[in-house]
């Protein structure tokens, strides 16, 4: 199972949080999909509260454990 099935994202959640991984701030994000800022923002806000994150900095650590999983 992928991270972010695990963090059960959409596919639009989750290319919304490569974005802001890849591009940053929101306004940039929303530049780049062709997107309302606010849009942009309803989808951020439900990736903060799948992952249960706070910050973008929290948001760019999961999108690196996606490529360097844990080996358990």
């Amino acid at each position: 199972m992928t991270r972010a099935k695990a963090y059960k994202l959409t596919p639009t959640e989750l290319r919304v949080l490569l974005a802001v991984a890849g591009i940053g701030g929101v306004s940039e994000v929303a530049n780049a999909l062709g997107v309302s800022a606010e849009t942009v923002k309803t989808h951020l806000s439900r990736v903060f509260q799948k992952t249960r994150s706070k910050r973008q900095a929290d948001l760019v650590r999961i999108v690196g454990s996606f490529a360097n999983p844990v080996v358990r």
